[in-house]
């Protein structure tokens, strides 16, 4: 049986579609400028430049944790008094992994290319692939570890088995190995069992 589609035509004004022309080259142009910004934002310190913003806000809140102790928080009173207080933390934080993570930042970026636009979707990124990367590590490592178990099966591991077998469905070796014997001399009528 034949189907039949159909498909409806969308008919939308002269003026709408220039307004809507005009919002998507003004979207373009946003993103483009959010990108450039980005990057610029990001960029490293150079003899001719002192770097992008969150490279020196990193930078400061490096500086401002050199003198504590591992994990601990940079107090509100050091933050006010470097006069960094009215930028979000969620930024400042940003800032500081960007200065302290930057090799594995520019590597992840040349891989991934510049497509970004802020470093929260930067790290969303980072963090998702390094999950996946994680999970391909785990399933690796499970199929390496199987690998590896799979040592050659030695007669003494048939033999316990084997025994294990016999016992756990309710008969003895001996009556088993005459079970084996008779078998392998073709008399296995004289055991009492079918052909």
């Amino acid at each position: 049986m034949k189907t039949e589609t159909t498909t409806t035509e969308v008919v939308v004004s002269i003026a709408l579609q220039t307004v809507g022309s005009e919002l998507a080259a003004a979207w373009k142009k946003r993103e483009s400028k959010a990108r450039r910004d980005f990057h610029k934002d990001i960029a490293v310190a150079t003899e001719d430049t002192v770097g992008g913003f969150d490279v020196q806000l990193g930078s400061l809140l490096q500086e401002l944790r050199s003198d504590m102790a591992e994990g601990e928080r940079i107090s509100t009173k050091l933050i006010k008094a470097a006069g960094i207080a009215s930028i979000p933390s969620q930024r400042r934080s940003e800032a500081l992994r960007l200065v302290t993570q930057r090799e594995a930042i520019d590597t992840f970026l040349k891989e991934n290319g510049k497509k970004f636009t802020s470093l929260t979707a930067l790290f969303a990124a980072m963090d998702k692939q390094a999950k996946l990367d994680e999970k391909d590590s785990e399933a690796d490592s499970e199929d390496d570890s199987e690998a590896e178990t799979s040592d050659p099966i030695t007669l003494d591991m048939i033999v316990a088995n084997f025994v294990t077998t016999v016992t756990a469905n309710g008969f003895t070796v001996e009556e088993a190995l005459d079970t084996v014997i008779a078998q392998l001399s073709g008399d296995r009528d004289a055991q009492g069992e079918a052909a």
